[in-house]
């Protein structure tokens, strides 16, 4: 069991409704997939303990609603955000639009600077899908955010992901910040008590080689 942590950095899932934010955060977490659409009401979280360049992260990630009779809930759980998951569904380009409107709302309820992933949900469904790749990365390059196409039924490229982030997370807040202005949230903390079970997870391992890296990319096909 993994008593404590280092390092305490808060994710936000944000998206359209129905991209599939819950699946996604369901299959890292609990390493499963539900068919069943699961609509969040307001806010949920779990917590994922993982491993960066030996030291001991915490990942409390939050799951937020995307329906607009849900938004006036959110702007307190902004505060203090480290990084954001941002998803689209593939097989929707109304949600692949929306993408403009959240990244100017992250802006507005972040004024500080999070680091922010892009993630095409569902590209295992490759006859409904409505945005491509080549669409997507195009988009990202422009707007100078990291990308990958996931797929939450399948599990392709879902540990990468959040992997990702929390490694861009540390590169910012840790690895290149002087130690008088280092990240203070969460360290020599101990876990929770109602976070031990989650503790329990398996760790994610990431390469440390100066800048750090996660695993290969993963196939959705």
């Amino acid at each position: 069991m993994m008593d404590d942590y280092k390092y305490l950095f808060k994710i936000l899932v944000l998206g359209d409704s129905g991209v599939g934010k819950s699946c996604l955060l369901m299959r890292f977490s609990d390493g499963r997939f539900t068919g069943k659409y699961l609509c969040t009401v307001g806010v949920d979280f779990k917590v994922r303990t993982v491993e960066v360049a030996g030291q001991v992260v915490k990942l409390q990630i939050w799951d937020t609603a995307g329906e607009e009779r849900f938004r006036s809930v959110l702007p307190a759980y902004y505060r203090g955000a480290h990084g954001v998951l941002l998803v689209y569904d593939t097989t929707s380009v109304s949600t692949f639009r929306s993408l403009d409107g959240w990244l100017k709302e992250i802006r507005r309820r972040c004024p500080d600077r999070v680091n922010v992933f892009l993630a095409g949900n569902k590209c295992d469904d490759l006859v409904g899908r409505q945005v491509s790749q080549q669409q997507a990365t195009h988009y990202a390059d422009h707007r100078e955010l990291p990308f990958r196409e996931v797929s939450a039924k399948s599990g392709a490229n879902v540990n990468h992901v959040f992997a990702a982030l929390a490694v861009g997370i540390f590169n910012r807040l840790v690895a290149t910040t002087p130690p008088s202005t280092r990240l203070l949230a969460g360290q020599d903390r101990k876990v929770d008590p109602e976070d031990r079970k989650t503790a329990e997870n398996p760790k994610i391992r990431l390469l440390s080689n100066g800048r750090l890296r996660s695993k290969p990319i993963e196939s959705c096909c």
